[in-house]
């Protein structure tokens, strides 16, 4: 069975089409997905669908600092003493700690450079700004977001899924831990916010 991982604009229908199958088909490789043709649920950036037994080349994968990324969720800052994993994010930009130190852009050059990715190499989310090259919001892409507090140099984190007026980032350091929550579009930073690291 060959999978599809969701991207950012597609919809069921879109999806059978790429693959030519029938919404019938469609149906039946990823049962209780559609009530009918017409009629299905909300789907998102990185959900998994089938879309049946022809491997092809046009069907992404999840980026594997992606895959990284997801793997982290729930790492946090310690109450007393520091974290050892976050000490290790921000070795990866030459930052000794402590884990209070803002990480978020440690934490994207930790999943970039543990994957074999280019990675900017700095702790600075303003550093990156101009990094990488310009996309449409991708899943798994990075996302840059003006400074939320003042003296701070803005925030970074992976493209999870856009929902209306929110985006919803894997980031480090949001909420003093690895996790996925949503920021208003608004915050994003002027030009292009999202950008692919090669």
């Amino acid at each position: 069975m060959s999978s599809y991982v969701v991207q950012s604009g597609d919809t069921p229908s879109k999806i059978a089409a790429k693959f030519g199958l029938s919404m019938t088909a469609f149906m039946q490789l990823n049962p209780g997905l559609c009530w009918s043709p017409t009629q299905c649920q909300l789907i998102f950036p990185g959900q998994v669908l089938q879309v049946g037994e022809m491997v092809t080349a046009a069907a992404p994968l999840t980026p594997p600092w992606m895959q990284a990324a997801i793997g982290e969720i729930g790492v946090s800052e310690w109450p007393h003493g520091d974290n050892p994993r976050i000490l290790a994010y921000l070795a990866s930009v030459n930052i000794q700690g402590p884990d209070e130190t803002s990480w978020c852009a440690a934490f994207t050059n930790w999943c970039l450079k543990m994957t074999g990715y280019p990675h900017r190499g700095s702790g600075r989310a303003a550093d990156w700004f101009d990094w990488g090259r310009p996309v449409a919001p991708y899943y798994g892409c990075l996302v840059l977001l003006q400074p939320l507090a003042a003296g701070s140099s803005g925030h970074i984190g992976f493209l999870h899924a856009l929902q209306g007026d929110r985006v919803w980032l894997l980031s480090g350091n949001s909420g003093n831990q690895v996790r996925i929550a949503s920021y208003p579009q608004s915050k994003l930073i002027a030009g292009v916010p999202f950008r692919w690291p090669f």
